[in-house]
């Protein structure tokens, strides 16, 4: 009786076994993709500076910044303290520009596309 009682249950079992075994390796994937979240900001340069001026992530996170030139001028986003610079955006150009948020503090951020700071150019971004 065991014998047939086996043979009955090895279909339902090896799915249940698999079943099982895909939901751990999900669990397991999500748990290690939320480990290391992704914060995503915006910025605009337009004539009037950085849009918006300030961002904020937390330590350890990835950070991810679109970068959009709505200005008439070229201009870039530099993070000198962070070793951060995205190329030159020429009028209408974005980029991305991804980075790992490891260490905490205040980081200024300006546009120095001509090789300086430009003045009215400058935001900050808090990590904490």
């Amino acid at each position: 009786m065991s014998r047939q009682w086996f043979r009955q249950l090895r279909y339902p079992l090896i799915a249940l076994a698999v079943t099982l075994t895909l939901l751990w390796t999900h669990h397991q994937r999500l748990h290690t993709s939320y480990a290391a979240t992704t914060r995503s900001h915006t910025v605009t340069i337009s004539s009037a500076g950085f849009l918006p001026n300030q961002l904020t992530a937390r330590a350890g996170e990835r950070v991810s910044l679109m970068i959009v030139n709505a200005d008439t001028r070229p201009h870039n986003l530099s993070i000198r303290d962070l070793n951060l610079s995205s190329t030159e955006l020429k009028p209408t150009q974005s980029t991305m520009l991804q980075f790992s948020a490891d260490k905490k503090g205040r980081f200024f951020f300006v546009s120095d596309a001509p090789g300086y700071p430009e003045s009215g150019y400058q935001g900050m971004l808090v990590i904490e």
